[in-house]
């Protein structure tokens, strides 16, 4: 695959970064020259993801990052090895499949841990060096938060709460640059991996009586890794931006029935 941008200058932490959009980011700032610390909390799968890293410098940093003491320690160790930090991307989340009326005080902690408190105790952490290089802190957001759909409100919640986390970042700190990326159905991910055939029959009987089922198109994970590159390549201020998948066209195959991102 070409390299869009050239990203041969840039330090980049990309949280979440064993799977999912957070590896494709990872390894499209590696193909475009950056320096790249991968992080989340499996070691083993950002082992393999470094491995399979191609073009510019990478290292697994695992930390979990609903712990501010390891997030500190992480990011703190990221700054060291890359020399500095010019852009983070956090695109750590989770989502059980639940009715709220269901939903456990686990399911919402881990929702909540993971998705929004893990965000902020990141950026917090990075907030020095990513001030100090000028840089730039990118989140992945959700157009679950545009259209909700019933057994994802935790999510969804989390999400809308996240949205609001960039605005009072913003607020806050003028200086640096604070940048959602609105993510429409992302094929390949390990979103849906957790949740049971059962709970996902159940929503989909849902979706489909209520006439709410995802829409019938997926996006590459390389076209919205290159998407978020985008947003880091550029020098100017970027709010929002959202990416989504073109209009499915109708000779494809059928779409897999669980949603992503």
């Amino acid at each position: 695959m070409a390299v869009a941008y050239d990203l041969s200058d840039r330090r980049i932490l990309v949280v979440g970064a064993s799977s999912g959009v957070g590896r494709a980011v990872a390894w499209a700032a590696c193909r475009a020259g950056a320096r790249v610390a991968l992080a989340a909390r499996r070691r083993e799968r950002l082992e393999e993801a470094v491995a399979e890293a191609k073009g510019g410098e990478a290292f697994a940093l695992p930390f979990d990052t609903t712990r501010q003491d390891a997030c500190a320690r992480g990011v703190a160790l990221a700054v060291e090895r890359l020399g500095g930090l010019d852009a983070l991307v956090y695109s750590a989340g989770m989502s059980p499949l639940r009715m709220l009326d269901a939903a456990s005080e686990d399911e919402w902690r881990r929702a909540l841990d993971v998705n929004l408190i893990g965000a902020s105790l990141v950026t917090a952490a990075a907030l020095p060096a990513l001030r100090e290089h000028e840089g730039r802190a990118v989140y992945v957001s959700s157009y679950s938060v545009r259209q909700p759909l019933p057994g994802l409100g935790l999510y969804r919640v989390s999400k809308v709460a996240l949205d609001a986390l960039i605005e009072c970042w913003r607020m806050e700190h003028p200086d640096v640059d604070f940048t959602r990326v609105v993510v429409g159905n992302t094929a390949n991910t390990e979103f849906a991996g957790a949740w049971s055939r059962e709970d996902l029959k159940s929503a989909l009987d849902v979706w489909v009586e209520r006439k709410l089922f995802p829409a019938a198109t997926m996006m590459r994970l390389d076209v919205l890794a290159e998407a978020i590159l985008s947003v880091i390549a550029v020098r100017g201020y970027v709010d929002d931006i959202a990416v989504m998948p073109r209009t499915r066209d109708p000779k494809a195959s059928p779409p897999d029935p669980k949603p992503r991102g």
